[in-house]
């Protein structure tokens, strides 16, 4: 049943009933707590010492152990080198005598009888206690000649003494020679006939060319083995380390082979037990033979001098090359002295903290009623924060901080408020993110007159901006998705940040770019370690996370963007916003390309059709009128000798003449239409005139021309445009639009050139001016010369055709 609102506790007095509650609660279990507490840090401290002073000894152990395998290590690379060395030269000493001999012999003996006399010389030669021996054979023909060791195998083939030693050694050698000329072969020496199994053996062979010879010298290393055991053992059996430290060895049956105890040498290892009868030498021959053939072992021993009973810890590895255990143990004197004088100070340090803990929890009683009334406070200040909060969220953003609060449960409230002002926030930064992705669609839309490297810049820097990261790149990717170019960096003004774009390289080399490409998917890389790289290409800086985004057309992927380190995480949201502005640019890259497309063609049409044009009027003017010139003349002739015979036939030849001249007119002021020859030698403003009186004569109309002209004229290209412009206009206004009087105006300056075709006719309809060829046309040729043209209505009737642009050098 809920309690009455004037029954109910109010929240700022929970501080002092707890408090009182905390006193007798600590009043009951003090006593009992701070007892146990201190025997368990007692028995804590004295296991640290244990654990301390043992690893200490297991660390001295192990470094021992290792000491006594590289003493082998050392001693048995040391004779191996000496071996080395000592057949390197008895093989030079044995080259020696068989050059000498066949530069002695060569001329008097055969290769054979030479070959015979050098082997009878190196047969009985033997070094280290007869260990050492040569041997040699003939290369190409796979057959050994000498084999001091075993002459049994003296004139065999290489495939017989592979069946007899199961070793292709003669293979083996020959490759030595064949591939080096000389060098060093060990190999397992076995024969059936002799009993021991295989022998350890190494040898140094080189090629003799007179003979077609490998010389070798050869020694066994199971020989030399035994010798270094022995120099070991004497070396170990003398070693010691600290006060009592000690090393010794056993072989894997048990045997004892050397100790510092020389009464012990030979005995069995399983024999050996501590005063309790612990056998703690069949413990260390176990640890010896297991599969992981190493372990502790701790057993007790009597000091000598004092009679005590002491721990001893020793450390056992097995040398499996040798079949041999080694074991290095020593006295854990030290860490049972150091055991009983930290006994010793706890006791005294007991009996101080009681005192001082009596002392402390009467000081602590009065500190809990001071602080019961400071939580009653600071209860009291965190209701107000939330009051206040909640007052100001729909307008404010400030948060609640977690230093204000006193209580857990506060805090959680303070983290869910201000989840709340943080959703808003983000949001808001989605909504602007969203605004800027907009604005840079917008804004590219209105750099037209940008190269496309400016535009590519441009939307890198928003990329990076609305991602908010420190750097990214831009690449395209070729039609068959193999190659790759980076076409922007950001930042782009810190040479030492990014690498220079580059030509077109392969996806596989491409770094960060490469790998989105062939994962064919956004990659997103917040710092996993095992995916990120310090200086990933194509960054030259840390990369602390990234973000590369492919963009797909018609199935394919078009462009790659990449940013990085970003001082969050990246997530979709990135890439929602990459994406959509990427393709926004790749919308309007496909634009511009078409324009560009447009404008070649355009301007492959025009020119295709001034070169027929051209065509037509020279073959006009050369052909056609070369023609009727002709005919005229002829029918002049021909009208003089009517003129004396028959008078009346010569007044209709002259009629016919004069349609001939006519003709020859027309045709005239045809092919100068079509073929602007005259521009070319009279220039533009006299060809204009010149179009201007044939243009009164063809129709009723009066055109008038002012030119004011400055600096250099026109070029060819350029005034022919120019005057087609005008031409059209004039033929439009005159023919179309029925107007009498037309106006041209041609200025032009250093750096611009202006034009005005101006009638009163009847104006231009919609239809034809959306439909007109000769409109397109004009306008065609206006942007061949990057010019605008314009065509509107009088002020008050007929059409102002205007050409204006900069004059190119």
């Amino acid at each position: 049943m809920p309690m009455k609102k004037s029954q109910r506790m109010a929240l700022s007095s929970t501080p002092f009933y707890a408090s009182l509650a905390v006193i007798l609660t600590l009043t009951l279990f003090t006593a009992t707590f701070w007892a146990f507490n201190e025997y368990e840090v007692y028995q804590q401290s004295i296991s640290n010492i244990r654990n301390n002073y043992q690893e200490q000894y297991r660390g001295r152990l192990i470094e021992e152990m290792q000491n006594v395998n590289e003493f082998i290590a050392f001693k048995r690379s040391q004779t191996d080198m000496l071996v080395e060395n000592e057949i390197r030269q008895k093989v030079q000493t044995a080259y020696t005598i068989a050059s000498h001999i066949y530069s002695q012999y060569r001329d008097e003996k055969s290769t054979e009888e030479l070959r015979t006399m050098v082997i009878e010389i190196l047969r009985p030669i033997r070094w280290n206690n007869n260990r050492g021996n040569y041997f040699a054979g003939r290369v190409d023909q796979q057959v050994i000649d000498l084999f001091a060791d075993d002459p049994f195998f003296e004139g065999e083939d290489r495939q017989t003494v592979a069946r007899e030693t199961d070793l292709d050694v003669i293979g083996d050698i020959i490759g030595i020679i064949r591939e080096k000329g000389a060098g060093i072969y060990r190999y397992n020496w076995s024969k059936p006939e002799y009993t021991g199994g295989s022998h350890r053996k190494i040898a140094f062979v080189k090629y003799f060319k007179p003979f077609d010879w490998f010389i070798g010298a050869g020694i066994s290393i199971d020989d030399m083995e035994n010798s270094i055991q022995e120099d070991v053992l004497d070396q170990i059996q003398k070693m010691q380390f600290s006060r009592d430290g000690e090393v010794f060895g056993f072989r894997s049956d048990g045997t004892i082979i050397c100790n510092r105890y020389e009464r012990l040498i030979g005995r069995s290892v399983k024999d050996l037990t501590d005063k309790d009868g612990t056998p703690f030498g069949l413990m260390m021959w176990e640890a010896g033979n297991k599969n992981q053939p190493e372990g502790y072992i701790s057993h007790t021993e009597t000091n000598a001098s004092s009679g005590k009973a002491i721990q001893r810890l020793s450390y056992v590895k097995a040398y499996s090359d040798w079949d041999w255990v080694f074991v290095t143990s020593i006295n854990m004197e030290e860490m049972e002295q150091a055991i009983t004088d930290e006994t010793r100070t706890y006791i005294h340090i007991a009996f101080k903290n009681a005192f001082l803990f009596v002392l402390l929890f009467s000081v602590v009683v009065l500190c809990l009623l001071h602080v019961a009334y400071s939580y009653s406070r600071k209860i009291k200040h965190s209701i107000s924060l939330f009051t206040n909060f909640f007052r100001n969220a729909a307008d404010a953003k400030v948060k609640i901080e977690d230093t204000d609060l006193a209580f857990a449960e506060f805090e959680d409230l303070a983290n869910l408020a201000n989840l709340m002002i943080d959703d808003r926030i983000h949001k808001e930064q989605l909504l602007h993110r969203d605004e800027q992705r907009l604005d840079a669609l917008l804004r590219l839309g209105l750099m037209e007159r940008h190269s496309l490297q400016k535009k590519y810049d441009f939307i890198l820097q928003r990329i990076v901006q609305i991602t908010r990261s420190e750097a990214g790149y831009l690449a395209l990717v070729n039609d068959d998705q193999t190659h790759i170019s980076f076409c922007s960096f950001f930042p782009g003004s810190e040479a030492a940040s990014m690498p220079e774009v580059t030509e077109s390289q392969p996806v596989e080399n491409s770094g960060l770019a490469g790998a989105a490409i062939l994962q064919r998917q956004a990659v997103i890389n917040n710092g996993s370690p095992d995916r990120l790289t310090e200086t990933p290409y194509p960054y030259r800086t840390e990369v602390r996370r990234h973000l590369d985004v492919p963009i797909f057309s018609n199935g394919r992927i078009v462009v790659v963007a990449g940013v990085c380190n970003n001082s969050s995480n990246y997530d979709n949201s990135d890439v929602q916003q990459v994406v959509r502005l990427l393709e926004g640019m790749w919308l309007h890259v496909l634009k511009v390309y078409s324009e560009i497309e447009m404008a070649r063609l355009e301007r492959q049409v025009i020119a295709v059709s001034l070169e027929e044009r051209s065509k037509i009027g020279r073959d006009l003017h050369d052909g056609l009128g070369s023609h009727l010139s002709g005919v005229e003349m002829l029918s002049k002739v021909l009208e003089k000798k009517l003129e004396e015979e028959t008078p009346d036939k010569a007044v209709e030849l002259g009629r016919i003449r004069r349609l001939i001249r006519e003709a020859i007119e027309k045709t005239r002021r045809l092919a100068h239409g079509l073929y602007p020859v005259h521009i070319i030698e009279q220039g533009l403003e006299a060809s204009i005139e010149e179009f201007i009186a044939e243009i009164e004569s063809l129709y009723p109309v009066q055109c008038c021309l002012t030119c004011h002209s400055s600096g250099e004229p026109l070029d060819n290209n350029a005034a022919t445009h120019v005057y087609y412009i005008i031409r059209e206009s004039v033929f439009n206004a005159a023919r179309h639009g029925k107007a009498g009087n037309i106006t041209i105006t041609l200025e032009k300056d250093q750096s611009r050139l202006f034009v005005t075709i101006e009638d009163d006719g009847q104006g231009i309809t919609d239809t034809a001016h959306q439909k007109g060829m000769g409109l397109h046309i004009m306008k065609y040729r206006a942007k061949a010369i990057k010019a605008t043209l314009s065509i509107r209505p009088g002020a008050e009737k007929g059409t102002v055709v205007s050409l204006s642009g900069e004059v190119q050098e």
